[in-house]
């Protein structure tokens, strides 16, 4: 007798989801709110607690993705809750500043050597956005550098060979710099030097020639689906400093990797670095800060400086309510008990990989993989 098509039990068990998701792709692109695809539709789920979510149709599934990372503690943390509630209680949304962004900021700035000052904004597209940008400005340089399959949002300078097709990707030594954007600007794709993971010569080769037109370098230090070696990305901060390009570390989801995220695990200081869903508790977010001297070109309380980052819902108290409580949470054991968890989930997989013969691995760092 054969295995029930998977596909077919899917379907069986979840009729309420089907039926949500014809209604949504009625006014919903895909009847989805983002770039996902799912075959053949996807669960919508009613709610979340701990570890766990419950679709429609009254089914529980262990939730291994916690909202793409940014609910380190799980759905519906008792002590985030009540951060959350005690702030609704107060207003959602002030206009003047509240002190919880402050808050905030300060175990942020505590927490990691390199944050001299800090600046919020509502998502990580966006906190890579403007510490770009403030590169761009201080350094009087157009261009930046990232590397190949590096994702940092979705603005045109970094929606460049993400995934590019293998026939214009270029060789690995010297990838081309593709936009995968559509409707990107046509000159985005110009402005960015494509380099080569955990390939020291030929970084140092391409950043060297391309020196005084860089802005910056962003770089993921811990890309996840292919962990670096230590050694480089000391040589990357290393290279960058003697080249005097500004160093942009994507910290986004940075704050799984310990308590000062992975730079101070590394033992590293970039130039900025940008932040992003952890530090919301599950609220849009981002942030990105970094050295004084960079940071205060916002400063306008002494007139205008060029430089404008705002938004209405920066800084939203809610958001820095929810993730104060979740990053006062994140201790040093809790760090250690979400590692052991990573390791023993990536050598799992590997062994079922290993026992079908299925050449395959499971990668990462800590909880990340």
């Amino acid at each position: 007798m054969s295995a029930p098509d998977p596909i077919d039990t899917y379907r069986e068990n979840s009729p309420n989801s089907a039926a949500a998701f014809e209604r949504a792709r009625k006014v919903l692109p895909g009847g989805v709110k983002g770039a996902y695809y799912f075959d053949p539709y996807p669960l919508t789920v009613s709610r979340g607690e701990g570890c766990y979510l419950y679709d429609v149709d009254g089914r529980r599934y262990v939730d291994f993705n916690n909202h793409h990372t940014a609910q380190i503690l799980g759905h519906n943390h008792p002590a985030v809750r009540q951060a959350i509630e005690e702030q609704v209680s107060k207003g959602v949304a002030l206009s003047a500043p509240t002190g919880a962004e402050t808050k905030l900021a300060e175990e942020m700035c505590n927490r990691v050597p390199s944050l001299e000052r800090i600046r919020f904004c509502n998502s990580g597209t966006e906190a890579t956005l403007h510490a770009i940008r403030l590169a761009r400005g201080f350094s009087k340089r157009t261009k930046i550098a990232k590397f190949e399959g590096g994702f940092h949002g979705s603005h045109d300078l970094v929606e460049v060979s993400v995934a590019p097709p293998l026939d214009k990707a270029g060789p690995e030594h010297a990838p081309n710099s593709v936009s995968t954007a559509g409707g990107a600007s046509p000159n985005s794709a110009g402005e960015v030097v494509v380099l080569p993971y955990n390939d020291e010569d030929d970084v140092e080769r391409l950043i060297a020639k391309h020196r005084h037109e860089l802005a910056c370098v962003i770089f993921d230090p811990r890309a996840g689906i292919l962990p670096q070696r230590d050694s480089f990305i000391q040589f990357v901060r290393d290279l960058t400093r003697s080249s005097d390009v500004l160093l942009i570390f994507d910290e986004i989801v940075g704050f799984r990797a310990g308590p000062g995220g992975l730079q101070d695990k590394a033992g590293i200081e970039p130039d900025l670095t940008t932040y992003g869903k952890i530090i919301g508790g599950g609220f849009p977010v981002g942030a990105f800060g970094g050295r004084a001297d960079l940071m205060d070109l916002f400063d306008t309380s002494c007139g205008p400086t060029g430089f404008f980052q705002s938004g209405t819902f920066s800084g939203h108290p809610v958001a820095m309510s929810a993730g104060l409580a979740t990053i006062r949470k994140m201790t040093p054991e809790v760090f250690q008990k979400l590692d052991s968890l990573g390791d023993r989930l990536r050598n799992g997989i590997n062994r079922v990989f290993d026992e079908a013969e299925v050449e395959a691995q499971a990668v990462g760092t800590g909880s990340l993989f």
